[in-house]
């Protein structure tokens, strides 16, 4: 086989092929060239998906006749000099392929006119040959018509996405592209119709709101040379894919397996092995500390320190989903169907059972504040139904000795117009009542306010159990008798393997045989439990492959799932005392809105929702 060198025409295919590789990557390119140009306002039009045309119109620098013809010629770009300016790069393009890739299977037209010109210039290639240039009067800036996308290259064209996919595509790139630059203004227009239309805001925040609808959690946090700021989602509203996450380095929109780790273990626990946050992170640090030039699409990035990145983005999400209290607000389209929003995930039916002979008596699961001024009344013993008994903790088990605080003799109507115009606070609902079995009804200033009671007391015990092992305060609850526990032998060397992390939550272990674990110590504040039967849940649960390296998220999961075990459950009747303390408990406890699994604590309903369930609003 001869070496030889390509012609020209079958290299820049070559070339286009790594640029571009759907209407999609023409819009990148083109809208990236128009920001970069200096323009304040960028439309987008459409015909087809992008199939049959792309025209991209900016009010940028604009350019002069010889530069609009060296503008497609390989590797012409005005953005590098020299081989240290790839070091310092702050435009989104740089390398000079974007019109030579377009237009080599495209028929492409190009009219623009400079800043200092009195007339335009228009330009044609197809296929990448040049085939007119005239003078034509145009306004300051550029317009970049594309037709009929890989009309020579019949084979890329065939595995083009459906015209729909396409537009879809674009408008979600240039959504969370324009984050980057809420001082242009971006129109987008399908068909004739127009499906985007962003304007010029004064802040970030404010371009991620029109972006983002909804309630989101705005965060900040500098560290060092790293500068990370966005908005995330309640953990309630997390994706089976990341598509909803978007990541800006520098005002570059990229995909970062780095940053989206990091994202998701400043979740802890409340987000499953395939469940990604939504929301967006803008990240800026000096253009030396990241490597642009690694993709040919410019969708990547390396970082020269990515365990600084890491560690700033993890500490910025953390704070705020610990900040996260607001209730998930669900709204309603029509009598009688409720659109909440992603499906929630079911809680966990794991059954308590009564507490072994060989455990230590220890104080009810049901540990409500006393109250410091207010009236005390004594709690009655969660009782369950006679027809749960067979599952539940035997009521003679409770004899709790201590108070709780009575709701406080305030008028609802007085209290909703003082909390108003305030940050929400659990305590400032009015109890009315329990909701089958599980859910605590409450309301305030015209909303209806649900809380998951389960939910709720999980999120209490899980912050409890995580401060008092912060605080080397976890102490292991000796049993009288080690009990012993039969699995499978998969099962019994998951343990010890886990063995490490069982002992952080004051657990003690021992491996008899191949089928047979020893328990002989049990952490004291869940002494009152069937620990038992507390680590068979643990044994039956798949372990996550490389969970040592992540061994702090490996306790935190465990820890959720002591905090599920020790929590009130679903079918336990709760008294009024009991749910405003729960209620209080709740406004002391970081990331409220959300148990440990993830899954919404509270939720409300507007009453013109309400309202039009009854069809009140007709």
């Amino acid at each position: 086989m001869k070496i030889k060198v390509l012609p020209d025409v079958v290299i820049n295919q070559i070339a286009a092929g790594e640029v571009v590789e759907r209407p999609a990557s023409v819009v990148r390119e083109l809208v990236d060239n128009a920001v970069d140009s200096g323009a304040t306002d960028v439309f987008i039009a459409l015909e087809g998906g992008g199939h049959s045309r792309i025209r991209v119109r900016d009010n940028g620098c604009g350019m002069t006749r010889d530069e609009a013809l060296l503008a497609f010629e390989r590797h012409a770009t005005s953005k590098v000099s020299m081989i240290e300016d790839l070091n310092t790069l702050v435009t989104m393009g740089f390398r000079g392929e974007a019109l030579a890739s377009i237009a080599a299977v495209s028929k492409i037209k190009l009219t623009t006119r400079s800043r200092e010109g009195s007339i335009g210039t228009a330009v044609t290639f197809r296929g990448g040959k040049l085939v007119n240039v005239e003078s034509v009067a145009w306004n300051e800036g550029t317009e970049i018509e594309v037709e009929h996308l890989f009309f020579n290259t019949p084979a890329r064209r065939k595995f083009l996405k459906s015209p729909r996919s396409e537009v879809a595509k674009i408008r979600s790139w240039v959504a969370h592209s324009s984050l980057s630059r809420p001082n242009v203004r971006y129109r987008l227009v399908s068909d004739g119709d127009e499906i985007l239309n962003l304007p010029i805001v004064d802040s970030i925040a404010a371009r991620g709101s029109n972006v983002f609808p909804g309630d989101l959690t705005a965060i900040s946090l500098r560290e060092g040379g790293v500068r990370v700021e966005g908005m995330i989602g309640h953990p309630g509203q997390a994706l089976s894919d990341s598509s909803g996450f978007v990541i800006l380095i520098n005002g570059r929109l990229i995909t970062d397996k780095i940053v989206l780790r990091a994202a998701r273990e400043g979740y802890d626990s409340m987000l499953k092995d395939r469940e990604f946050p939504i929301g967006y992170l803008s990240i800026t640090m000096p253009a030396e500390y990241v490597d642009v030039n690694v993709h040919p699409q410019k969708s990547e990035v390396r970082f020269r320190h990515p365990d600084q990145v890491f560690a700033v983005v993890r500490g910025a999400v953390l704070a705020g989903v610990r900040s996260i209290k607001r209730p998930l607000t669900q709204v309603v389209a029509a009598a009688p169907v409720v659109e909440a929003g992603p499906p929630l995930v079911a809680s966990p039916t794991l059954a308590a059972s009564s507490t072994g002979s060989n455990t230590v008596a220890a104080p009810s699961r049901f540990e409500w504040p006393i109250p410091a001024q207010q009236p005390r009344v004594a709690i009655e013993p969660i009782v369950a139904p006679v027809s749960n008994l067979a599952t539940q903790v035997a009521p003679q088990s409770y004899q709790p000795s201590f108070f709780v605080e009575s709701p406080p003799p305030v008028a609802y109507h007085e209290k909703s117009q003082a909390v108003a115009n305030r940050d929400f606070r659990f305590q400032d609902l009015r109890y009315i009542g329990q909701l089958l079995g599980c859910y605590l009804v409450c309301e305030i200033d015209n909303r209806l306010v649900v809380v998951d009671m389960h939910a709720a007391h999980e999120r209490v015990n899980y912050n409890k159990i995580r401060s008092a092992r912060s605080k080397r305060a976890l102490t292991v609850q000796k049993l009288l008798l080690p009990e012993r526990v039969r699995l499978t032998p998969e099962q019994v060397e998951g343990l010890v393997e886990q063995s490490e992390a069982l002992r952080e939550l004051a657990f003690e272990v021992n491996q008899v045989d191949a089928d047979t674990i020893e328990v002989q110590g049990v952490p004291g504040v869940l002494s009152h439990l069937d620990c038992v039967g507390v680590i068979k849940d643990i044994a039956a649960e798949p372990v996550v492959a490389g969970w040592r390296e992540r061994l702090e998220e490996r306790i935190d999961h465990l820890t959720a799932r002591l905090a599920c075990h020790a929590s009130v459950r679903g079918g336990d009747i709760v008294n009024r005392a009991e749910a405003y303390a729960l209620l209080q408990q709740l406004d002391e406890a970081e990331t409220a809105g959300a148990c440990p699994h993830g899954r919404p604590v509270v939720a409300e309903f507007p009453r013109d929702a309400v309202e039009r369930w009854f069809g009140r609003d007709r």
